[in-house]
């Protein structure tokens, strides 16, 4: 194992910074800051990237040094961003995203705009203006320059068990807060949004479904942490030094991200596997040893089928970081580093503890009848999950798209990526059965329960709940890509697959753009493939495509209380019909 940089002390931070102020930074040269971020590439991605988007120096560059004090919940800090303008701006927009679910946590203490204190206005809860004077002409460089002080909400003790409304709490299921033992920071740093047709910002998150995305970014970030914490990054390692005050400072460097992830965690351990050329990391508490490491084989596996079938993974290393969540969500994906959910992390160790039912808990009978079912289920979705969030680092965070205003552009996709990985690796009976349980249920539960169908192809802002977007676009819309799928053939729709992110690499889609590649390459089967996609994603045929549940005929095939000849015993059916309506929400 390498020894990180920097545990010589302050004398190798003054080095750092040295070595920065004398690397050349001449007109048409990439940025010292910027070459720092080309190190979390792997060999080749430079040129895969320049091929796509154009030289690297025209890239925006983030650069921050952030104090995170995690028993305050507060982190405060300066923010640096530099631009190259696109067309002629006279001002320039911020999304500052945990604002959009928890107003004023994140403010803007000072902004200035190449060198000048700059107007400030808010046309809405997480977006901020910034006047520019005087204006610029496309081409020049624009330079802002913040201070961020923010308060984060507090996370208690479990509050993070799978089951609940299924509405996460303030919208962003916990990806910005505090808890003991983990600190999330999704969304610190200010980022400039991409713009509509018009010239206009896209729109912020919604409370529904993710929380939006950038275009590709160089980011060099410093983080001062209490000693006893470690803050856990995407990209390069580049700094790791002591300070005073019982301090600890880490330095970090990711190219060409949509965001930069950042967490700080108490009482982890980490394990490391390679995946080819890639470094897998694993970070998991202490008690979670077990599945912290088996998401590490999870993570490893899935990228090593990735790699060999669908193209390069672009960064040296990937980590895999245990966080608490709400709501019911499992993780959450950003460029270079996944974060899994601690309830699925102990579900298949407890799973009725970690679905938050006590009351079965307490009963021997239904724990011995209800545990054995729960737990392979668990088991399974924790596998699935890091499958899925690993898939993301393909569909979304390379292959860019608007998650607001078309979700099923990366969600349905990777869901079905996730199911093509559990078919590689453990056949296509497994897949079944997690095809069954985790997407298929997922619509049918939602139906039982008396949601209703309908189009998965739109905007997060237009489902009415958590529950009828995780049933839609998680449930019934990857099943679109079944039906391609089976129509083209395997061998094609894995070779569509690799095309499609070789030639979108860095770029953006819509929700149309992997059928009409499929068109295009197989146009005799294009009119199908096009009606496929209006029946999954434009229409309202779920009943019948996905099927349905009925409650009362699940009861009497279990023997429940109206049953003449019960199988089991009543108070257990009972119990089974709540715990469906437990998990799904109700």
């Amino acid at each position: 194992m390498r020894r990180p940089l920097g545990y010589a002390g302050k004398p190798m931070r003054l080095a750092l910074l040295s070595l920065l102020a004398a690397l050349p930074c001449l007109a048409g040269e990439i940025p010292p800051e910027a070459q720092f971020a080309l190190q979390s590439f792997r060999d080749g991605e430079k040129a895969r990237l320049e091929a796509a988007v154009g030289s690297v120096e025209l890239m925006p560059l983030v650069r921050a040094e952030l104090d995170v004090q995690p028993a305050q919940r507060r982190v405060v800090g300066n923010v640096s961003i530099t631009l190259t303008a696109k067309r002629a701006m006279s001002s320039v927009y911020l999304r500052l995203v945990p604002n959009a679910n928890h107003p004023g946590t994140v403010e803007l203490l000072q902004a200035a705009v190449n060198g000048q204190r700059a107007k400030v206005a808010r046309p809405d809860v997480s977006l901020v203006q910034l006047g520019i004077e005087p204006p610029v002409k496309a081409g020049a460089q624009v330079q802002l320059a913040l201070r961020v002080q923010a308060t984060l909400p507090e996370l208690p003790e479990g509050s993070d068990a799978l089951s609940g409304s299924g509405d996460g709490a303030g919208g962003d299921y916990g990806a910005f807060s505090a808890a003991a033992d983990v600190v999330g920071l999704s969304g610190i740093l200010p980022m400039v949004p991409p713009e509509t047709a018009d010239g206009l910002p896209t729109e912020g998150p919604s409370g529904i479904g993710d929380l939006g995305t950038f275009e590709p970014t160089n980011f060099m970030v410093s983080v001062l942490v209490p000693s006893e914490w470690r803050a856990v990054a995407g990209g390069q390692l580049l700094g790791d030094l002591p300070e005073t005050g019982g301090r600890h400072r880490t330095t970090w460097a990711l190219a060409a991200a949509r965001e930069f992830p950042l967490l700080a965690v108490k009482g982890y351990e980490v394990a490391s596997r390679q995946a080819g050329s890639v470094t897998v990391e694993s970070y998991y508490l202490a008690r979670d040893a077990a599945s912290g490491k088996a998401s590490l084989e999870h993570a490893v596996k899935a990228l090593e089928q990735l790699e060999s079938r669908v193209g390069p993974y672009p960064y040296k290393t990937l980590r895999v970081v245990q966080a608490r969540f709400v709501g019911g969500a499992g993780g959450m994906e950003f460029p270079g580093l996944v974060t899994v959910s601690t309830a699925l992390y102990r579900g298949a160790i407890d799973p009725l503890t970690a679905l938050n039912l006590p009351d079965l808990n307490a009963d021997p009978m239904l724990k011995a009848v209800l545990a054995p079912v729960v737990a392979p289920l668990l088991k399974d979705s924790l596998e699935f999950t890091v499958a899925h969030e690993v898939a993301h680092q393909y569909f979304a965070m390379l292959v860019g798209n608007d998650p607001i205003a078309a979700p099923v552009a990366d969600e349905a996709l990777t869901q079905h990526v996730a199911l093509l990985l559990m078919e590689w690796r453990r056949g296509k009976a497994a897949a079944e059965t997690v095809r069954q349980n985790q997407l298929k249920m997922s619509y049918q539960v939602y139906r039982m329960n008396g949601g209703a169908d309908g189009p998965a192809n739109r905007a997060t802002h237009e489902f009415g709940s958590n529950l009828e977007y995780a049933a839609l676009v998680y449930g019934k819309a990857p099943l679109l890509f079944d039906a391609q799928r089976k129509l083209l053939g395997e061998a094609t729709w894995e070779a569509l697959l690799k095309r499609y992110v070789a030639e979108n690499r860095y770029k953006w889609v819509t929700s149309t753009t992997l059928t009409e590649l499929a068109a295009k390459q197989v146009p005799g089967h294009a009119k199908k493939l096009r009606e496929l996609r209006q029946r999954w994603w434009a229409e309202a045929h779920g009943d019948e495509d996905v099927g349905t549940l009925n409650l009362e005929r699940l009861m009497e095939t279990m023997g429940g209380p109206d049953s003449p000849e019960p199988k089991v015993d009543p108070a257990l059916a009972k119990e089974l019909e709540e715990l469906l309506k437990h998990l799904s929400g109700e």
